[in-house]
């Protein structure tokens, strides 16, 4: 699992642009990657599973553009709150959602998400999921996003997190 690395990168692009503690409020919810919360010495609000989305642009609505909201979400919050997500994106509300995509559902076993790979492998597909996966950038994209990115959690990416969080409107990552 990669959070801690999600979570070393995000401070790291918030320090580079920077971000202090006050500039920032971290949105999680149920998810595994919800434990990141004590890592941030931002504002942090945890949410409901798969409603950070919704919660993270009722608050960057309200807020000045001179603050930054970022809302992360795993792939079993993000396909339950995939109308948040498009809905957010359509709006273009300005905040960015960080995607921790592990592919399945961790937290309750290891079945395939909406997220899951053709082919990958879970603990009820043995076989690899036979079903395609929604593309998060296409469908973002395709409602109004000022930007969408795919990234590797491995390493060092901090530089595109914080290009993402540059961004005038709906980023998603």
């Amino acid at each position: 699992c990669g959070h801690h690395l999600i979570a070393r990168n995000t401070v790291s692009a918030l320090e580079a642009t920077g971000r202090g503690p006050r500039d920032v409020v971290l949105v999680t919810d149920i998810g595994c990657h919800g434990v990141v919360d004590r890592n941030f010495a931002t504002h942090t609000i945890h949410g409901l599973h798969g409603r950070s989305v919704a919660l993270g642009s009722g608050i960057a609505m309200g807020l000045s553009k001179d603050k930054e909201v970022v809302v992360f979400i795993g792939d079993g919050g993000a396909t339950i709150g995939l109308q948040h997500l498009l809905e957010a994106a359509r709006l273009n509300v300005n905040l960015t959602v960080v995607v921790h995509n592990n592919m399945l559902y961790g937290m309750t076993g290891g079945q395939p998400s909406g997220l899951t790979p053709c082919g990958f492998r879970t603990v009820i597909t043995e076989e690899g999921s036979p079903y395609p996966h929604h593309d998060l950038c296409r469908l973002v994209r395709d409602a109004g996003a000022s930007y969408a990115q795919r990234l590797l959690g491995r390493g060092e990416f901090s530089e595109q997190l914080g290009e993402a969080f540059d961004v005038e409107g709906f980023a998603l990552v």
